[in-house]
């Protein structure tokens, strides 16, 4: 693994919960969302729009009645171009398994974000 300190935490305090910095070329977005840190390529593979420019939002699920829910804790990244959603924890397009974004391993040390580039 190569780790990369790509952040403060303190960079994140208040209302910040999103920067998009470049690592080797790349253009990535890391995203703080209450405890939980992810990492994400800045590119659909639906269109190549810049994804981490989008929202993050939760999901409607529909459960086995047929009842339709929002659930929030549902991380999901919306693109900004044509609305493609993407499961934060996986990267895996929410309607089309075959598409899905590249998610990098995040963690924090001694109030550093550190991303596996």
């Amino acid at each position: 693994m190569s780790w990369v300190t790509v952040a403060a935490t303190s960079e994140f305090d208040g209302d910040v919960q999103k920067k998009i910095i470049e690592v080797g070329g790349r253009s990535i977005g890391i995203f703080r969302e209450d405890d939980t840190w992810y990492a994400v390529l800045n590119y659909c593979p639906h269109s190549g729009a810049p994804v981490c420019e989008g929202r993050i939002t939760g999901r409607i699920v529909c459960d086995s009645s047929g009842g339709l829910t929002y659930d929030y804790s549902m991380r999901t990244l919306r693109c900004p171009w044509h609305h493609w959603e993407f499961d934060l924890e996986t990267g895996r397009a929410v309607a089309n398994v075959r598409e899905r974004l590249k998610i990098y391993p995040v963690r924090v040390q001694e109030g550093e974000v550190q991303i596996d580039a």
